[in-house]
């Protein structure tokens, strides 16, 4: 419900909040824009029903810059700090690097709150030298498979402006 009501608050905010977003990501087949509001940009799988409890998200995020010696840990304390999941526990960040930044990557079951649908997320956290950047996909474990190809694309083809 808390997740709904979030979403139905970024929702009525898109109007006053369209502006062009300071990123691109690549076309996706199922994932659709919905909104740019409270700093969030929502992109959600428009094959869910309405009214699902939980769906296929990707949220994304523009963050104040992570200096080096704080990195380790960050995207994991940021996941366990987010109000609409809780992650289980963790595995070790992967380190890669995306759109020519250093990035951190997890992936883990959680559960939405307060629906209780167990989903599977996966975060990254692209560190530039202005600002940080946050992507979280999730989506219902069942739903998992049909949308994991397509968020791990939509992560990889992230672009900073």
């Amino acid at each position: 419900m808390r997740r709904a009501l979030l979403l139905s608050c970024l929702l009525l905010a898109a109007p006053a909040a369209r502006a062009q977003a300071p990123f691109t990501l690549p076309e996706a087949d199922r994932m659709r824009l919905v909104t740019h509001g409270l700093g969030w940009t929502v992109l959600r799988d428009a094959t869910a029903p309405h009214g699902a409890a939980e769906m296929g998200m990707l949220l994304v995020r523009a963050q104040r810059p992570v200096p080096a010696a704080a990195r380790p840990g960050h995207l994991a304390r940021t996941l366990q700090n987010l109000r609409t999941l809780h992650v289980g526990p963790l595995p070790a960040e992967e380190h890669a690097d995306l759109a020519g930044l250093p990035a951190d990557l997890l992936q883990a079951r959680a559960t939405g709150v307060p629906s209780g649908v167990p989903v599977v997320v996966r975060a990254a956290c692209l560190y530039g030298p202005a600002r940080s950047w946050l992507l979280v996909a999730s989506a219902p474990v069942a739903e998992w498979p049909g949308l994991e190809a397509e968020m791990a694309r939509l992560i990889a083809g992230f672009r900073p402006g």
